[in-house]
């Protein structure tokens, strides 16, 4: 038996999810590979009619074990307009960088330190270059060309509506620590949506 999480969220207003297929999508394909086994129709056809029966804001958070699926409608958190990171000295710690869950633990660990430094949220980073952050995707932008930083990373979906949605060239690029506070850079996830980095610490 496997011990895995596979987890995905999204911020629900009013009844209404941007990308909420795509999310679903993710969290069924992390679980077939993870866990052994997709979340079955009912379960999915639940998700979304809870979703569309929301009111107000939420943040719903879906589980996959393979011992079951569940759902927790939960209230979302407060959220902010700009984005502030912090640099760990260690390195990216992720088993798993393109699945949502099983790594959580280590990476809210990040975030909460990144906080007491003054930030909302930790870049992770391998040999010198960005990956992303604790719970985001990080895109920088040098002149008109967005710049997406190599996998392995978690595939995004704020991220993938961004990219789709972008005027420029879009290039597959990666970013050295040391450089990043120089270029404009966004953070985005699907509780806050695209925020601009406005400092680094």
């Amino acid at each position: 038996m496997s011990a895995l999480v596979v987890m995905d969220s999204w911020l629900v207003l009013d009844g209404q999810v941007e990308g909420l297929e795509l999310h679903l999508e993710r969290f069924a394909a992390s679980c077939r590979e993870l866990v052994g086994a997709a979340p079955p129709g009912d379960f999915l056809r639940r998700v979304r009619s809870a979703c569309a029966e929301a009111s107000g804001e939420c943040f719903p958070l879906v589980t996959g074990r393979d011992s079951g699926f569940d759902l927790a409608m939960r209230p979302a958190p407060q959220r902010r307009a700009t984005t502030r990171l912090w640099v760990p000295p260690e390195p990216d710690p992720r088993a798993y960088p393109e699945h949502k869950g099983p790594d959580m633990p280590a990476l809210l660990a990040l975030r909460e330190r990144a906080r007491a430094e003054g930030a909302d949220d930790a870049v992770l980073h391998r040999e010198g270059t960005v990956e992303e952050a604790a719970t985001a995707t990080l895109l920088f932008a040098r002149g008109n060309s967005l710049l997406v930083p190599p996998g392995p990373r978690l595939p995004s979906v704020t991220e993938r509506l961004f990219v789709a949605r972008w005027e420029g060239p879009v290039r597959e690029e990666s970013v050295m620590v040391e450089e990043a506070p120089g270029l404009r850079c966004w953070a985005m996830n699907s509780l806050h949506g695209v925020t601009a980095v406005r400092g680094w610490a």
